[in-house]
């Protein structure tokens, strides 16, 4: 459970750091819009518009989101109560093995066979171990991109109607805001988005 908890951290981790990269390291940086001051009659930028998205809520509402994440949780138990199940009997027959070999009621090519057969069932546990690992973290990765494209997408289309500056990422393990004001959080607006997607 531990290492599903790293793992989804380290996906957020990148999926935080992707959308941050993403938004701000474009080629082009737009001139700001100017606006007449009314007391001195020149020109001042217009304040920018930012809003952000707070990623924990985002992860906790989202329906998509929390489906996935109880599906890779039940096949971690499934994968790791397979594992323990496997070396649970590797230990039993290994401790048979010793067992014979000290009382001397094995001849020494019995116990070479012994050997090579519980050799071969410990590579077979850590095959299976680490093909589990790799299979989760590939689902897990793929559904990553899937779910920072529709973030993006969605965060993108809210940009342009509703004529955003900067759509910002609040929340994570690393967040680049201390601190935010609720009066411009959008995610629910994402939520209702990434829900209401089919």
């Amino acid at each position: 459970m531990k290492n599903l908890s790293l793992i989804l951290n380290i996906v957020l981790l990148l999926a935080v750091a992707y959308l941050f990269v993403d938004k701000f390291s474009g080629p082009k940086k737009p001139k700001p819009a100017v606006v007449e001051n009314p007391v001195t009659g020149e020109e001042e930028p217009k304040p920018l518009s930012i809003v952000y998205v707070n990623i924990d809520t985002l992860h906790e509402k989202s329906t998509a989101y929390q489906a996935i994440k109880k599906q890779i949780e039940k096949q971690y138990a499934a994968t790791e109560a397979s594992l323990k199940a496997k070396q649970s009997a590797f230990e039993k027959e290994y401790k048979e093995y010793a067992a014979k070999a000290q009382a001397g009621t094995i001849t020494p090519n019995e116990a070479q066979k012994y050997e090579e057969s519980l050799g071969k069932k410990q590579d077979a546990i850590a095959n299976q171990g680490e093909k589990a690992s790799r299979d989760l973290k590939e689902q897990t990765d793929k559904f990553d991109e899937e779910f920072v494209g529709d973030i993006k997408h969605f965060a993108d289309s809210l940009q342009v109607a509703n004529g955003y500056d900067y759509v910002l990422i609040h929340g994570g393990i690393v967040s680049p805001m201390l601190t935010a004001n609720e009066s411009y959080d959008i995610t629910q607006l994402l939520v209702d988005l990434l829900n209401a997607k089919k």
